[in-house]
């Protein structure tokens, strides 16, 4: 599995959403991001990418401002293994065969038991 260094990978768009009882729709629209360094490090941060509606701008400056850091390795299948403790998160991953810019994703989350998936795709962007 071959791995971009030094470029972001971004997860598909993710709502930050409100409904208040008067009826009010708030919305903020990001992408969790994903950034590999050599060292075996791995950053993870979110990149607002529209926001139409805050409840509150802290609520924009806390989703610029996110950076969790990680370490990453290649487990004994050859697959993508990010550790983010302090999130009792591990995200489990692989290139797509005809696609080698696009990982898919299984997530574990320790704390809570919970799974889910996530699809992030190398960015041009640095």
């Amino acid at each position: 599995m071959k791995l971009e260094i030094n470029k972001k990978y971004l997860s598909g768009l993710i709502a930050k959403t409100e409904l208040h009882a008067g009826g009010l729709f708030f919305c903020i629209l990001y992408h969790n991001c994903l950034k590999f360094f050599e060292n075996g490090k791995v950053e993870l941060t979110k990149k607002v990418f529209d926001a139409f509606r805050p409840m509150d701008e802290n609520d924009i400056r806390y989703l610029e401002n996110y950076k969790i850091v990680g370490k990453y390795s290649f487990n004994d299948r050859g697959y993508l293994v990010c550790e983010f403790e302090e999130l009792f998160l591990t995200f489990t991953g692989l290139t797509t065969e005809n696609d080698p810019t696009i990982i898919p994703f299984f997530i574990y989350d320790h704390r809570l038991l919970n799974r889910w998936s996530e699809v992030y795709k190398c960015s041009k962007e640095v």
